[in-house]
């Protein structure tokens, strides 16, 4: 997973996000815990992909990033909204009328995650949720001009809403273990690392590669 921290203010933004809670315990819960649901302290990070499917469309995109210092918010949409079209334009998820193509979705799907049924089912779930929760988040924004304006120039607006849905999905649904992450500063990141890959081991499953 690759986190940007400029998703805080854009989570805030547009009402979407969750807000962190401050008194989240960082202890990562014991190992009988059941694989499918929240573990403490693994599911509070933002997701927003993997690497991989990212670099290209981020070295195309880098120069719309704002200069170190620049608070315009204007700018930082259209960065990351241009970033989102350029992905989901490789997935080749984006249908008529900018709608996401749940036909793609499905079979992107079955190709990343051919030997990881649940995670596929998962994927598919999650684009499902999204495309229909980014459709209110978006109407709303429209109703607003001072969100008019800070998103004029920006690339297909809904498809940054279906994005910002899709990154914090396990939040606010289930969290199963292969969305599990924890971090270097809470000390989570190591346990969760080994919790995720027994979960995968009892599933039959390889831990996949980090990207």
């Amino acid at each position: 997973m690759v986190k940007l921290s400029c998703y805080w203010l854009i989570l805030a933004l547009v009402g979407v996000a969750r807000a962190q809670d401050s008194g989240e315990t960082t202890e990562v819960a014991t190992l009988d815990d059941k694989c499918g649901k929240n573990r403490d302290g693994c599911c509070s990070e933002i997701y927003v992909g993997e690497e991989d499917e990212m670099v290209k469309c981020f070295v195309i995109h880098s120069p719309k990033l704002p200069a170190p210092g620049d608070t315009d918010m204007g700018k930082t949409l259209r960065f990351l909204s241009c970033f989102v079209e350029c992905m989901y334009k490789q997935k080749k998820y984006i249908g008529k009328s900018d709608t996401i193509n749940m036909k793609m979705v499905k079979l992107d799907a079955e190709k990343m995650y051919a030997d990881r049924p649940k995670e596929k089912e998962y994927h598919i779930a999650m684009f499902d949720f999204c495309k229909k929760d980014a459709v209110t988040v978006y109407n709303l924004l429209k109703a607003s001009p001072g969100a008019k304006t800070l998103l004029k120039d920006a690339c297909r607006p809904y498809l940054l809403m279906v994005f910002l849905c899709i990154s914090d999905y396990h939040q606010k649904h289930e969290c199963p273990y292969f969305r599990w992450e924890g971090t270097a500063k809470a000390g989570t990141k190591e346990q969760c690392e080994e919790a995720k890959a027994k979960c995968y081991a009892i599933d039959g499953i390889t831990l996949p590669p980090k990207s």
